[in-house]
């Protein structure tokens, strides 16, 4: 990992030459002067082409309006032709720092959309964006830039997509290197391999950290041209791929982001896509079958209603799916309480939804990685077509495009993924190699590329601050990654007695109060720079469940984004953000009698209901208890009872999946909080 993160950092000398060599949060005396005189929108290609700029085109683009065409000699990705409801200046840029006989040569699209200055109309002084409600500096800007991620393979061609320009920041945005006609256009990411045993190296970085990395200097670089003005803040906006390219950027880019949001941020890449083929090894290997729909929505539902209440309130929520222990056993046909056919399930359906809620571990039943959460949809990656970016991972793991054809139930199925095993002993006829072997070769040969879980010791240095926001049901990421790696951070940046392994030991048996001050002591030092928020009943970026009909509180009309502006610019760290969801429809709907609102807490904090009041309003809940200290309610499927939620959660070491020890250090976890003594590793 530190080559490649070195690498990712080392590439960047160069472009901070080019753009100028701003590395550090600009001074906002300085960048509240006039550095130079503003320049007309259709002058900025003159000044930006060159090096490795390899085309440059700007246009006064009319409000309501889509973008004209590019010239035709563009070989990137066209901008979207969204149209935004004011007029602006929209840049795109040709980056390429590979020779040009490379094999794979660089093309990253890099596409920026300016507020009008004042020479093009702006009018310095008015007040943009609410409620925040800033005064503009120069035109219609109001100093700040606002870069915005992408999703899936895919990068955002979309200037206004989080609506940066129309609030007056800089927005910008990449098709992460994907723009060549022939270089993945349908966004597959099937391009990562070449031919067997040949990675895409120069693809696979371009879109985690070049893309964005060069789509933030030069964002900074065309702003400064067009307004004769450096931005007073620069910020991060991403969900998704988005969010992952934002731990990417706080982890190589520090000093040029004051502030990131990235929520539920796919940021194990490579572990979590491999991941997603666990539940499918399993119905196949167990079930034999692709378990029909209604039967998976069922189960799910009843794992809802009969985990419902572990938190001490009936609303429809799992508040942490780690504490709900259901057994799919409840729903096989027949028994008390579970569904009538065709939605109850039979016994070895039942075993593989168990399996599947386990999730993936190796012979010794070590854990590889996360589950599919009870509560969660199995929508995405379980149905009849495994989900698309899955089986593309297997062939990544394993170099070899052959794992591209996915297959579909009933036939052809399996597709070439079928080839490999739950474990070693339980496997359908075929197989060659097991689940885990798959997970360590992806660890081994591409998840150092992929896998944003580098430290952030430069960002805090730098005086930034970041959030992310993840839903407990998040049925793409595997929300408990995003908890690893937060824990794993606080460890690192622990503080004072947060690092006293008798109060970790006190802890696991709550036997001295008075040693453990707070709630979130042991979060305490990771905090003061980088906050998460645990959404419970919330699927993906704020997705509802789809099966449940329902979607649990997420931050609406950028409560999110403006906490982090709020952190950067008046100190004011968050101590929760309001979210709203439905009570009966998987969407938000302003004003409908079904709506709930609830504070969002920094983890490991959570809502808690003060006893009395509307459970659907926010004024009812206050942000208190502690996550990490939740125990299973009822057997666990594996491990001994009783334990808290992160004892069940300890990985086996990485790129050591098939017969590796146990990781308590790499899970963030101290092995005495789970009565382990002695040196982890059993």
């Amino acid at each position: 990992m530190p080559g490649i993160k070195a690498v990712a950092r080392l590439s960047l000398i160069a472009a901070l030459a080019i753009t100028g060599g701003v590395a550090a949060l600009p001074n906002r005396a300085a960048a509240e002067r006039q550095a130079s005189l503003p320049t007309t929108c259709t002058q900025l290609p003159a000044k930006l082409l060159g090096g490795n700029i390899k085309y440059a085109n700007a246009q006064i683009v009319p409000a309501n309006t889509a973008p004209g065409p590019q010239f035709n000699n563009f070989t990137g990705t066209p901008a979207s032709s969204a149209k935004v409801p004011v007029t602006y200046c929209l840049v795109v840029l040709s980056y390429s720092s590979t020779p040009a006989n490379d094999p794979t040569p660089q093309n990253i699209t890099i596409y920026v959309g300016l507020p009008l200055n004042s020479i093009d109309g702006g009018a310095t002084g008015s007040t943009v964006d609410a409620p925040l409600n800033f005064t503009t500096v120069e035109g219609n800007w109001n100093g700040r830039t606002e870069g915005e991620g992408g999703g899936g393979c895919t990068g955002n061609t979309n200037v206004n997509s989080a609506g940066a320009v129309a609030n007056g920041f800089v927005g910008s945005g990449t098709d992460g290197g994907h723009g060549n006609p022939t270089n993945d256009p349908g966004n597959t990411c099937q391009q990562g391999v070449l031919s067997l045993g040949h990675l895409n190296h120069q693809y696979i970085q371009d879109w985690v950290y070049n893309g964005p990395q060069q789509e933030i200097l030069w964002s900074k670089k065309v702003a400064k041209l067009y307004y004769g003005k450096v931005p007073l803040y620069n910020y991060w906006n991403g969900c998704s791929t988005g969010g992952h390219q934002g731990y990417a950027l706080a982890q190589t880019l520090a000093g040029e982001l004051d502030g990131i949001l990235a929520n539920a941020p796919a940021m194990y890449w490579t572990r979590f896509q491999t991941a997603q083929m666990w539940g499918q090894i399993a119905m196949f290997d167990i079930a034999h079958e692709v378990i029909p729909a209604g039967k998976l929505a069922a189960v799910q539902n009843a794992a809802i209603a009969a985990c419902d209440k572990n938190d001490g309130v009936q609303d429809g929520i799992i508040n942490d799916p780690r504490t709900c222990t259901f057994n799919a056993k409840a729903n096989v046909c027949g028994q008390a309480g579970a569904p009538a056919a065709p939605n109850c399930l039979t016994s070895t359906e039942a075993d593989a939804v168990n399996v599947m809620w386990d999730g993936p571990r190796n012979d010794s039943g070590k854990r590889i990685w996360f589950p599919i959460d009870r509560g969660t949809d199995f929508t995405f990656w379980d149905g009849n077509v495994p989900f698309g970016l899955a089986p593309v991972q297997f062939g990544w793991d394993l170099e070899n495009p052959a794992y591209y054809n996915a297959g579909a139930f009933p036939a052809p199925y399996p597709g070439y993924w079928g080839n490999v095993a739950l474990n070693s002993t339980v496997s359908a006829p075929g197989t060659v190699t097991t689940y885990a072997a798959v997970a360590q070769a992806g660890s081994n040969n591409v998840a150092d590329l992929t896998d944003t879980f580098d430290d952030l010791d430069a960002f805090k240095a730098s005086g930034a601050k970041m959030i992310t926001v993840v839903g407990a049901n998040d049925g793409l990421i595997m929300p408990r990654g995003v908890i690893n790696y937060y824990r794993v951070m606080a460890a690192r940046y622990a503080e004072g007695s947060d690092h006293d392994p008798l109060i970790a030991a006190r802890f696991a048996d709550e036997s001295d109060h008075d040693l453990f001050h707070g709630p979130s002591d042991r979060f305490r030092g990771i905090q003061k720079f980088y906050r998460l928020f645990h959404a419970p009943g919330v699927s993906h970026c704020g997705l509802g469940i789809l099966n449940h009909q329902s979607l649990g509180p997420w931050p609406q009309s950028s409560a999110d984004f403006n906490a982090v502006i709020n952190w950067v610019e008046k100190g004011v760290a968050p101590s929760e953000v309001i979210g709203s969801g439905n009570t009966a429809a998987p969407a938000f709907i302003p004003g409908a009698a079904t709506t709930l609102t609830r504070p969002l807490c920094p983890y490991p904090q959570t809502a808690v209901y003060n006893g009395s009041g509307n459970i659907n309003d926010a004024a009812s809940w206050h942000c208190g208890g502690d996550l990490e200290k939740d125990t299973p309610v009822g057997p666990p499927l594996s491990g001994s009872p009783g334990q808290s939620v992160a004892c069940y959660d300890v990985l086996v070491k990485y790129k050591h999946e098939v017969n590796g020890p146990l990781d308590y250090e790499g899970s963030g976890v101290n092995p005495a909080i789970c009565h382990i003594a002695g040196p982890p590793g059993h």
